[in-house]
């Protein structure tokens, strides 16, 4: 599936899932950063380790000789970007950063980032975590969706749910994933969705997930 697709499923599933427009950025996010360990290493990746390893020095070195100016949120937050992106660098496509395991891992770090970012503006913060997975030609495209889906969603949408504080990042985020995990496993080529086991998840497992996402949905409408 392309980077369409998945903008598209991702946001679908993401909807009933989200209680402001601007959580469209983190499903759309999520939707995305799986496919970060294909051909998009070079502007991607290798961008954000270089950016995350200068803040991991730079917080090295005020602790060092500044101690004063040394900050141990900011140190955590340097050394979670790092290991957003070490995952995709070193990964094979469709190995480790389509499985579960990652997308539980990753949606919580991303999560965590944006969350801390979200000091200076929910729309910043959800805005920043989707050009985090994005390269500047793919960018445009991703926000001009996210903000048509935006615009449509405010106008015609009722939320449902309402999460609150850390969760309110890392759901969106987690369902985007989720969505493309499903959509790749409706491709001939599957997903090793429980890697290193070498057990292919292919059509079959894909519609048993949008069973699993729809009975979460009408739970959702039915606590609600």
């Amino acid at each position: 599936m392309n980077w369409k697709g998945h903008i598209t499923l991702g946001i679908i599933m993401g909807l009933p899932f989200i209680s402001s427009p601007e959580q469209i950025f983190l499903v759309v996010a999520g939707a995305l950063y799986p496919d970060l360990d294909h051909d998009v290493k070079s502007e991607i990746v290798e961008r954000g380790l270089y950016i995350s390893g200068g803040l991991i020095l730079i917080s090295i070195l005020a602790y060092l000789f500044r101690p004063e100016y040394f900050n141990v949120g900011f140190f955590i937050a340097s050394v979670f970007g790092g290991l957003i992106y070490i995952i995709p660098y070193y990964a094979k496509h469709r190995e480790i950063t389509h499985t579960f395991l990652s997308l539980v891992f990753s949606s919580i770090i991303l999560g965590y980032l944006t969350f801390k970012l979200s000091v200076i503006s929910p729309i910043m913060a959800s805005l920043i975590a989707l050009i985090m997975v994005t390269n500047n030609n793919l960018l445009g495209k991703a926000v001009s969706i996210s903000v048509f889906a935006w615009v449509l969603y405010s106008l015609i949408s009722k939320s449902i749910i309402a999460f609150q504080g850390l969760e309110y990042f890392i759901i969106p985020i987690a369902i985007g994933y989720l969505s493309h995990l499903i959509g790749d496993c409706m491709t001939p080529k599957g997903c090793k969705l429980m890697y290193p086991s070498k057990h292919i998840f292919r059509k079959k497992e894909g519609f048993f997930g949008i069973v699993i996402w729809l009975t979460l949905v009408f739970y959702v409408i039915k606590i609600m």
